[in-house]
């Protein structure tokens, strides 16, 4: 407001409306013509926090943010001085951006919370930052969902064609041949085919490891494929 007071810009009143903690001036009836080269001035001249200020109403009165799948930050002008402007005072608070004639375009995540911190819009930098977190967790969450199950899988198939050649064994009048230790194991795995090799170790009360149920299970079927 300071601004268009210096400038000498007439206005029947001001209205001044807060809102996450960032103030929009609105403007009824102006009654004088913008002159963009004493603006441009202006602006350019002032000191750092008011070129915070400007950037922050430009931000209100045409910025829109997108989320992923891509971090997207635009501004959008009517004027290419206007733009110019604005790309200016950007560039001398070192924000990354690129622009056409009509519209600045700040992309990546960080780019944009380096914007949104430069003009204290703090609540919109921690959504962002919320956002992050969230997607972040759901995406670790899914690869770990995606590992278990293939994990799942895979034990599953091959519980699967141990069944089918301990029962061969059965089948042919093979398994009383095999060695008692060998003939433990086969049995619970018959009796407890979805269990995990460390789970029927368990069940073997400390007598064979994890590896060693693998060892015998591998060996039985072996002689499974045997006709």
């Amino acid at each position: 407001m300071k601004l268009f007071n210096d400038l000498k810009i007439e206005r029947k009143r001001d209205v001044i409306t807060e809102e996450r903690s960032m103030h929009e001036v609105l403007f009824y009836g102006v009654e004088f013509d913008f002159d963009v080269g004493r603006i441009r001035e202006a602006i350019l001249s002032s000191k750092a926090e008011e070129k915070k200020a400007f950037l922050r109403g430009v931000y209100l009165g045409c910025g829109i943010i997108s989320t992923p799948p891509s971090y997207h930050l635009e501004l959008r002008f009517e004027k290419e001085e206007e733009l110019k402007i604005v790309s200016l005072i950007l560039s001398q608070f070192k924000v990354r951006h690129h622009s056409t004639t009509e519209r600045i375009y700040i992309k990546g995540r960080e780019n944009i919370k380096d914007f949104l911190y430069l003009i204290k819009a703090y609540n919109a930098y921690m959504e962002l930052e919320e956002d992050l977190v969230k997607r972040s967790v759901s995406n670790i969450a899914n690869r770990l969902a995606n590992f278990e199950y293939a994990n799942l899988k895979r034990q599953a198939n091959s519980a699967s064609e141990d069944v089918k050649k301990i029962k061969a064994l059965i089948e042919r009048g093979d398994i009383d041949n095999l060695d008692e230790d060998l003939k433990e194991i086969a049995f619970l795995r018959l009796e407890f085919p979805f269990l995990s090799l460390r789970e029927i170790a368990e069940k073997t009360k400390g007598r064979f490891t994890k590896q060693e149920v693998y060892y015998r299970l591998r060996k039985i079927a072996s002689y499974g494929k045997q006709k």
